[in-house]
């Protein structure tokens, strides 16, 4: 039996909360508890993967006396698998200055993967054009650009693309899922990009509010989006925040 939505989630608060804690023993004692075969991290994403409980030791030694995290948004998958947007708190010069990362964690029987994602520091082109590409696409679906949405698809994809929504479904063939989810949700909901890092490896994680008003008040329903890109196209996947309790 695979891990539920409901453990994942209690363990990514209670972890969190160990960590601020200073409690290393419980800390240590949840990834355990939730991964027993074993603990791989990528950090960053594009960077090699490390593998083995000494890359869980070294990252309390490296980063738990420095900062403090929370977890704002947490979308959960059928499928064993988990995005979360952290809160990462540090204190600088006496003040305390606040920034985000978004992993996404698989939960499978070798063992528990969990990829950070951070900006390139210094982006190359592929990069560069990535932002682009996402943030216009954005802010022509806000405009209602219908055929300018659909080309900047084809211009940057060549309509080579899938998308997986939900979670742990059959990718969807990109164009026909994009239509339906113009024609189903366009016209009530806007895009607000909250957080958006492209890796040196040029993959990419979003953290997205689809904005809509229901009588007369803003309601956002969050959603943590990844893109890849390889010789076969690029592949995107949504966990939807409210996908579960």
């Amino acid at each position: 039996m695979g891990t539920s939505p409901g453990e994942m989630r209690a363990f990514v608060i209670r972890q969190g909360e160990l960590w601020n804690a200073g409690d290393r023993a419980g800390f240590v004692a949840s990834y355990h508890e939730i991964a027993p075969a074993g603990f791989a991290m990528e950090f960053p994403v594009g960077g090699p993967i490390h593998r083995g409980w000494d890359a869980l030791d070294d990252l309390w030694n490296n980063y738990q006396t420095r900062i403090r995290v929370s977890y704002p948004i947490v979308a959960c998958g059928d499928n064993g698998e988990m995005a979360v947007l952290e809160q990462i708190d540090a204190e600088v010069e006496g003040r305390v200055v606040s920034r985000h990362s978004i992993h996404s964690y698989v939960f499978a029987d070798e063992g528990m993967l969990v990829r950070y994602f951070a900006d390139s520091p210094q982006p190359n082109d592929a990069a560069q054009a990535t932002r682009a590409f996402l943030t216009q696409q954005s802010d022509l679906w806000n405009l209602g650009e219908r055929e300018q949405f659909f080309a900047a698809y084809t211009a940057f994809t060549g309509a080579d693309f899938d998308i997986e929504f939900p979670i742990g479904a059959p990718p969807h063939p990109g164009p026909q899922m994009l239509q339906t989810l113009w024609n189903g949700y366009q016209a009530d909901v806007k895009l607000r990009y909250r957080h958006v890092y492209v890796t040196d490896s040029n993959e990419a994680a979003i953290c997205v509010g689809n904005e809509r008003i229901i009588d007369g008040q803003i309601s956002v329903n969050n959603s943590l989006e990844f893109y890849r890109f390889d010789e076969r196209g690029m592949h995107v996947r949504y966990f939807h925040e409210g996908a579960h309790g």
